[in-house]
């Protein structure tokens, strides 16, 4: 009968099909919008020639090679997702032809794709920067499917108006959630007037929250005023804040993302505008998509969800958020990039939350709260800058160190001061910033010719019975990890017996920080120019010419870098071939296996070199097996089963009467930071974690007698080759300052005239330099990336805990690497722009 109701049951069926193809709709188009964001991604890694070392050619990310196997047939199941979820499109007059040939258009390619998979045969060339952008056009296409569907001006529009209470109260609430969770995850470094940096820090964060979110509130609340005085109010309103929302998208792309991966100028800003803007609309269509796919349900109704419990919802979301954000993305991310979007997204977050919560943030008592704080807000500043910080550094309190203190334990903070100290400190050194970027990360348009680097003016073999090499690079293994550097470490008892018996170089630096720079730099013996790779490799390759020279067999684990600055050669017996990535190396089974071969070797004659770099506690390993225990119990852990196999190995050598005629070299092409200040890992940093590293040397008894050596002088991964030149006869050394120095020489005299005073370190990622001075006593940092600048007393702060920069250091600091730099130039014949 007509008019009579539907049963319950009937009527429950028919919501939860509605909730579910809502649902459906959704993930389908959430998870075409991640694979096409993944796939322009990767295109652009695949463009940039360190992130292609990096991630690509060397898979740090084990399951990006899955992604680029399955991308096609990924492809063709998420458009079959995306086109039931353009039925009502397909149906409607308005979009059917539209929305036919989106379906149409992408079959044709996914067919296409499944015959010829695109990122498995794409070239590291400008097209590939080209389809970055270009893998992002379905999802144009898609929002505009949607928002023409969407009527903004006929859309009811009964919701909270921005006003500064709500931006102000965000602001606050962000502070104090994450001071709160910052207290449960770590502790504040210890310093001088604790009690002054807590009370201080928290003061700063909130005066830096609320400079950037009245900003934005001011901004938001501009666009409405404008947008009331035309005649499409909502439609004026919901295009200035799409243009607000590109605006803000394309700033934490362009400052935030791409510096990390040493993107930069025009081609940068390109990238950064468009993936924004189809950033801002797709998900300004997504949104409009799951608000009709919704509208039926009545889930979504005006009232369903009170203000009380969303702000239950709000406060307890953004608490977990702010606890697991830097426990969970801090120890795999690259500079903290992945914690500042999530922030941001946090930051966004909330003030929506707030601004839908209504009731008493809506009140004139609010407001006027609100100003109030923000007045108060703006005395502390100003009193601050004046006379508050000018009394400061009169009694020589660090505000710098005691922020960046902070900054480690609170990544909210972190965030909001990076985007402020970079958008007012620095900019007279804005030139200088350019410069490094300039130098850095040279493209495969940049052509350069191998230089003429001879570490002796005439290699020939020399006479006598040649000592075997073991050469070691434990790659990422920190200094005070190892026994000889540290007394409190007792699980090294193997390599601190080895160092009984060795030269332990007490102050040991490595001039890279990352294995991409490293790596060659130890090599060739010298300073590389920023570019991966100068090819042919092989005529600055000094000690495979020494090898070479002196009839070595070698039995090498050939990594991915390796495999560019090696030359093919029947010298050569590869180690480690059956391992799949480079991040699989790992030192047990390889001596295992180099015992083997130098048992079964055929030419006994020969002398034996054996290099391995094993990536047993490097961070990509260590965050693999987080679930274990924490970094530190993992390295601990890893360094044990290390040490246990290098001293059955030194026990091999005995026992095959190997031991006695061998140098032994036991080091690390540079350290890792584990948490100080919030670092993780070795991305973009030149502190001393990751600066120092342990050099140890064992030379044969017979030989030590006509060598000099002093361990307390600063040393550097790139004097093994120069010595290995000089215990092998070879000398004397060149004297460049691009080159490393020996560290064992025929006369004291001979040694010290190799010594400088400056040197110049360098990230092998980013713009990141730093000066080494006074003989390794103190160390000048320039971060073109963050725009910062530090200097640390190495002899009364070792830990590079207070930054005590000055102009006069800057200034005298950027002198120092603009010339080292410019004579890595003139080597390499390489002209900068400009």
């Amino acid at each position: 009968m007509a008019g009579t109701p539907e049963p319950r049951e009937v009527t429950t069926s028919r919501s939860a099909l509605r909730i579910t193809k809502a649902l459906f709709f959704f993930i389908a188009r959430a998870a075409f919008g991640v694979f096409l964001l993944i796939t322009s991604v990767y295109c652009l890694l695949l463009y940039i020639p360190f992130t292609y070392f990096g991630f690509i050619h060397n898979p740090l990310l084990a399951w990006l090679p899955a992604f680029v196997r399955i991308h096609s047939y990924l492809y063709v199941l998420l458009v079959a997702a995306v086109a039931i979820t353009l039925i009502p499109e397909l149906r409607a007059e308005r979009t059917r032809r539209s929305a036919a040939a989106f379906v149409g258009l992408h079959v044709a390619v996914g067919i296409y794709l499944l015959f010829r998979p695109a990122l498995a045969t794409m070239l590291r060339d400008f097209f590939a920067y080209v389809w970055s952008m270009l893998a992002l056009f379905p999802l144009l296409w898609l929002a505009s499917l949607d928002l023409v569907s969407d009527d903004v001006e006929t859309r009811n529009h009964a919701r909270a108006r921005m006003n500064l209470a709500t931006t102000t109260f965000a602001a606050i609430a962000v502070t104090l959630t994450f001071a709160a969770t910052s207290l449960l995850q770590r502790a504040v470094h210890a310093s001088e007037g604790a009690q002054a940096l807590s009370a201080l820090s928290l003061a700063a964060s909130l005066v830096a929250h609320l400079a950037i979110f009245t900003l934005f509130g001011a901004a938001v609340l501009l666009i409405g005023v404008v947008s009331r005085k035309t005649g499409w109010p909502h439609r004026t309103g919901f295009l200035l804040n799409l243009l607000l929302a590109w605006m803000v998208c394309g700033g934490v792309i362009r400052y935030i993302v791409l510096p990390t991966i040493s993107f930069d100028g025009l081609q940068a800003n390109i990238f950064a505008a468009t993936t924004s803007l189809v950033f801002v609309l797709y998900v300004s269509g997504l949104i409009a998509g799951v608000r009709a796919a919704f509208a039926s349900t009545k889930v979504l109704q005006s009232g369903a969800v009170t203000g009380a419990t969303l702000r239950v919802t709000a406060a307890a979301g953004l608490a977990t958020a702010a606890y697991y954000v830097p426990i969970q993305l801090g120890p795999t991310d690259w500079d903290f990039v992945l914690q500042k979007l999530a922030v941001v997204l946090i930051w966004g977050l909330a003030i929506a939350l707030l601004r839908c919560s209504g009731g008493w943030l809506h009140t004139q008592t609010a407001r006027r709260m609100a100003l109030a704080i923000l007045i108060c807000g703006a005395i502390g500043l100003a009193a601050f800058q004046g006379s508050a910080h000018s009394r400061a550094v009169e009694k020589g309190m660090d505000w710098d160190a005691l922020f960046d203190n902070y900054a480690g334990a609170d990544i909210s903070f972190k965030t909001a001061y990076d985007i402020l100290s970079r958008s007012v400190n620095n900019e007279a050194y804005s030139g200088f910033y350019q410069f490094l970027r300039d130098n850095t990360n040279l493209g495969r348009n940049v052509t350069v010719r191998p230089a003429d680097v001879k570490l002796v003016d005439n290699l020939q073999p020399t006479p006598g019975v040649k000592p075997n090499i073991f050469f070691f690079v434990f790659d990422s293994l920190r200094r005070d990890y190892v026994g000889p550097y540290n007394s409190s470490v007792d699980f090294t008892p193997q390599i601190d017996q080895f160092a009984r018996d060795s030269v332990v170089m007490e102050n040991a630096y490595s001039h890279y920080a990352g294995t991409a720079l490293s790596e060659p730099a130890i090599w060739t013996g010298a300073m590389q120019l920023h570019k991966q790779y100068i090819e042919p490799f092989y005529p600055m390759n000094s000690l495979q010419k020494l090898l070479d020279t002196d009839g070595y067999e070698s039995y090498i684990s050939v990594d991915p870098i390796l495999q560019i600055i090696l030359h093919p050669s029947t010298n050569i017996v590869k180690l480690d071939e059956k391992a799949p990535l480079w991040s699989d190396l790992d030192f047990i089974p390889t001596v295992k296996e180099l015992e083997s071969k130098i048992d079964t070797r055929s030419d006994r004659s020969k002398p034996i070199f054996a290099y391995t770099q094993p990536q047993n506690v490097h961070t990509l390993n260590l965050e693999r097996s987080r679930a274990h225990g924490t970094r530190r119990e993992i390295s601990i852990a890893e360094l044990r089963r290390m040490d246990a196999a290098f001293g059955e190995f030194l026990g091999f050598l005995k026992a095959r009467g190997l031991y006695e005629n061998s140098i032994i070299i036991l080091t690390s092409d540079h350290g890792d930071s584990y948490g100080e200040f919030g670092r993780y890992g070795h991305s973009d940093f030149l502190f001393p974690e990751v600066m120092r590293i342990p050099l140890i040397f064992h030379i044969p008894p017979r030989m030590q007698p006509e060598f000099v050596w002093d361990p307390r002088q600063v040393a550097f991964s790139l004097d093994i080759t120069p010595s290995l030149y000089s215990l092998l006869g070879h000398g004397p050394i060149v004297k460049n300052e691009l080159y490393g120095r020996p560290l064992f020489t025929r006369t004291r005299e001979e040694l010290d005239s190799y010594l400088g005073s400056d040197y110049l370190l360098v990230s092998s990622y980013a713009p990141v330099y730093g000066m080494l001075g006074d003989r390794g006593k103190s160390l000048f940092i320039v971060d073109a990336v963050n725009h910062r600048n530090y200097y640390f007393d190495l002899v009364n702060d070792p830990l590079g805990i207070h930054n005590r920069i000055t102009p006069k250091i800057r200034d005298r600091g950027e002198q120092e690497i603009r010339r080292g730099i410019g004579l890595i130039d003139t080597f390499y014949h390489y002209s900068p722009p400009g």
